[in-house]
């Protein structure tokens, strides 16, 4: 095969870009979350649990990977199967790689995946203000679910009044 090959992303079946999938998803992850909050320990760490738990459900739901567009779902189906084959020794593999031509260069150089705003399956305008919008899959997404997990903790932290235990123990050291 000579060229790049668009990947073949499918359009939601609403006019939002919510389909059964994403609420059957968020559904789960809502309820899982809500669970965590009926466990026997401290409320901080529930707040934590809970919020970590709907976060990653979020991301499974919305989240797609940026070169593909594919869910985490598919995208591991791919990497799994990718570990799994079997591997052969090609003849001249540990030779020096060929030049790439400069179309090839160009079309590798391109922007990640983005999903257009000009897909939009209803022609309203109010489709397009309420369309959900795929969050990137990646490291940054896993650090700011775990940045809102620790934030929701220590809010409620301070809720309980660990704001005012800092402030006795340090007037009693006398600070």
């Amino acid at each position: 095969m000579s060229g790049a090959v668009p990947p073949q992303i499918d359009s939601p079946k609403t006019f939002i870009g919510v389909g059964a999938r994403e609420l059957v998803v968020l559904g789960v992850g809502g309820l899982l979350g809500l669970t965590t909050l009926f466990l026997p320990i401290h409320l901080v760490p529930k707040v934590g649990l809970a919020v970590l738990v709907i976060g990653l459900g979020l991301a499974v739901a919305f989240g797609r990977d940026r070169r593909s567009g594919k869910t985490l779902e598919a995208y591991l189906t791919d990497v799994v199967r990718y570990h799994s084959r079997r591997r052969f020794r090609q003849k001249g593999a540990n030779e020096a790689p060929l030049p790439i031509p400069a179309v090839q260069t160009a079309v590798s150089r391109t922007a990640p995946m983005e999903i257009r705003s000009d897909e939009v399956i209803g022609d309203t305008a109010i489709a397009e203000l309420v369309r959900v919008r795929p969050l990137p899959l990646g490291a940054g997404l896993l650090f700011s679910i775990l940045s809102f997990a620790f934030l929701g903790s220590l809010l409620a932290w301070i809720w309980l009044g660990g704001l005012a235990e800092i402030q006795a123990w340090l007037l009693g050291r006398g600070f």
